[in-house]
């Protein structure tokens, strides 16, 4: 039994990671959309590595737009 109270995390999230960060959110903007503090997210990072792939799907998408300006 884990000690804590459950997490807020749910698979959809990381459908709106990706999206956002193809729009160029940062972690701090991710934490404020999914309303919970930035070092929720880092877990969330360590615990679910498809949220993990999501995110940084969108950030090389992200980074690749920018690169291309």
């Amino acid at each position: 039994m884990s000690a804590g109270r459950p997490t807020d995390y749910k698979e959809e999230y990381n459908v709106q990671a990706e999206k956002l960060c193809k729009l160029g959110a940062t972690d701090a903007e991710l934490a404020e959309f999914f309303e919970i503090a930035e070092s929720t997210l880092y877990e969330w990072k360590l615990k679910y590595p498809d949220f993990t792939e999501s995110i940084k799907k969108g950030k090389v998408l992200a980074d690749a737009e920018i690169g291309e300006r």
